[in-house]
């Protein structure tokens, strides 16, 4: 087979044919009402902290997760929560999901590839996602999040912060809270239908998740 589309959780930009697809969460919606219920619950959560973030730390002071690590912890009257992902399972779902859901914004730092499937669990809880890294996102997943990337996510160049020039807690704190609940409005009611796959029979009628976006669009390339 000569020149295949491969759909990949995540692609290498310059491929033209390698196709970037959400990562899968815990989340598969059966009916609309499902996604509705949750869209509700979202919009209606308390969102008692500022920013959190969940990852491990770097053996290297310099890695952006241990700067970004030292300046959560070090925020003042507890704003930033730090879940400590070398002591804790976070690829349970059940040990981060509720942190998300309680937090305003979260940091969603390159890994050790660029995507991050927690950028995704921080979308469908309604946490807006603070990327340092364009291949996190922007360049993977076209057919799923808006060429606008300021709709639903805030971007700050990992270089400033490596470099010591941007603190970041204080320039999330900057954004005023109109600001968050019209980026987490759009991200809940917009792009997260978009975002989920449906169960194995799912009957989705309102919405289109992930696999339908994606067989549709691969129909429209022929």
């Amino acid at each position: 087979m000569q020149n295949p589309i491969k759909l990949l959780i995540e692609r290498q930009p310059w491929h033209v044919n390698d196709i970037g697809i959400p990562h899968p969460t815990n989340f598969h919606p059966h009916l609309d009402n499902d996604i509705i219920a949750w869209q509700v619950k979202m919009i209606k959560s308390n969102r008692k902290n500022l920013v959190t973030f969940a990852g491990a730390a770097r053996a290297d002071k310099d890695n952006i997760r241990s700067i970004l690590i030292d300046q959560c912890t070090s925020y003042g009257n507890g704003k930033c929560q730090f879940l400590n992902c070398s002591s804790v399972k976070c690829d349970e779902a059940e040990s981060f999901i509720g942190l998300f859901v309680e937090s305003e914004l979260c940091l969603q730092p390159p890994g050790d590839s660029p995507t991050r499937k927690s950028f995704f669990d921080s979308l469908i809880s309604g946490c807006i996602p603070v990327l340092f890294d364009p291949f996190t996102a922007y360049y993977q997943y076209a057919w799923h999040l808006p060429q606008d990337h300021g709709k639903y996510s805030v971007f700050i160049d990992k270089k400033e912060l490596t470099q010591m020039n941007v603190n970041v807690m204080e320039r999330l704190a900057n954004i005023s809270s109109r600001e968050r609940e019209n980026m987490r409005r759009y991200v809940i009611y917009e792009l997260f239908p978009a975002l989920v796959y449906g169960d194995y029979n799912s009957e989705l009628d309102k919405f289109q998740d992930a696999f339908t976006i994606t067989v549709n669009n691969l129909l429209e390339r022929g």
